[in-house]
């Protein structure tokens, strides 16, 4: 989700990080490299649930159901979900941004939000309106990116760490081939890293929210490949936060490289995800975009077959290959099937946590 006033959201992060100050440090070894300490801070369960992965919550009291959205920027309650937790959200005049357009914004605060024994008070947090989603609510980057993340989805759990002493590399404790990108932008609201479609250099979002990775129409032509070409046929529409359907095509691409890790022969998903995401100026009755947009979104399928470090502290992005198909152009955004068996040639890598 995006909000056309990010100064807002950079101010209600301050409400999580009190979150930060309860959590007891855990350090773990990282096996040949004593100078270097990782703190666990916390370690989460979470549910996955085909394309979606689910943090099991308590607000109020209440039982919820968080989606671990890494592409929200912000942490937000669906407006049904809010109304059942007896919170009573106030409407504001701006909107939220996504995948399809524009939607109805509120803000209301929570008196404590518990996830994985950890809870915070007194916590502000948007509303947005609902559209098919089995859940709750979003759990979005800024809460995510306070400290080093690890999402380990392949076996179902989220860390948050402090390093100590780390430096590169050392945080890849678990020892498997990586590879490693530099994060872009602003590092606290969003997960932004380069990433080559067919060569081309492309900016990604990783997007734990994207069931399935997807490509913007502009990117995909700037590295080849648009709707009408041989090999490219269309998908039923795909649906995001906002209320549009949005026109998907799927084609094969020669490759997508994330740093050293190259996959040959990659079926991706291409849509014009954030047309909708325009407004008419004053003065004006050309549509204009609203704030800055990705080239693609690396989505849970991406998530699904690799382990991801963030390391907020280096401003750059780890990843290990876990096995598995790495793109899914089976599950677009409101779709939940069996991932694509189709997926091949996984190539690089370096060596890790040594």
């Amino acid at each position: 989700m995006k909000a056309n006033d990010r100064g807002d959201l950079r101010a209600r992060r301050g409400c999580t990080l009190a979150l930060w100050a309860m959590l007891t440090a855990l350090a773990v070894g990282t096996g040949a490299r004593a100078a270097c300490q990782l703190q666990e801070l916390a370690e989460i369960d979470v549910i996955v649930k085909g394309s979606r992965f689910i943090l099991p919550a308590t607000i109020n009291g209440q039982a919820a159901r968080m989606i671990l959205d890494s592409g929200s920027f912000s942490t937000s309650l669906f407006i049904d979900a809010a109304n059942r937790l007896g919170l009573k959200p106030a409407q504001l005049s701006a909107k939220s941004y996504g995948v399809g357009g524009a939607a109805a914004l509120w803000l209301t605060t929570a008196r404590s939000v518990s996830m994985g024994g950890l809870t915070a008070r007194d916590m502000g947090m948007f509303v947005i309106e609902r559209n098919g989603m089995d859940a709750d609510g979003l759990l979005g980057a800024p809460f995510m990116l306070q400290r080093d993340v690890e999402f380990d989805l392949p076996h179902g759990k989220i860390r948050f760490f402090q390093p100590k002493g780390c430096s590169g590399d050392q945080v890849v404790y678990w020892g498997q081939s990586y590879a490693v990108a530099p994060m872009l932008g602003d590092t606290a609201l969003s997960i932004v890293v380069p990433v080559k479609v067919n060569g081309v250099p492309i900016r990604a979002q990783a997007d734990t929210g994207a069931p399935s990775s997807v490509l913007t129409l502009g990117a995909a032509a700037t590295a080849g490949l648009r709707p009408g070409a041989a090999g490219v046929s269309e998908l039923e529409a795909s649906r995001g936060i906002g209320p549009s359907a949005v026109r998907t095509y799927v084609g094969v691409f020669s490759t997508f490289s994330f740093g050293d890790e190259t996959i040959r022969n990659s079926r991706l998903e291409l849509a014009d995800l954030f047309a909708p995401d325009r407004e008419v100026s004053l003065g004006s009755n050309i549509p204009r975009p609203v704030g800055d947009s990705p080239q693609m979104l690396l989505g849970a399928d991406f998530f699904r077959s690799h382990r991801v470090y963030v390391a907020v502290s280096q401003r750059k992005v780890y990843v290990s290959y876990e096995g598995g198909p790495v793109f899914d152009t089976t599950a677009p955004f409101h779709r939940k099937t069996t991932p694509d068996k189709a997926a091949s040639g996984i190539n690089g890598g370096n060596k890790g946590g040594s």
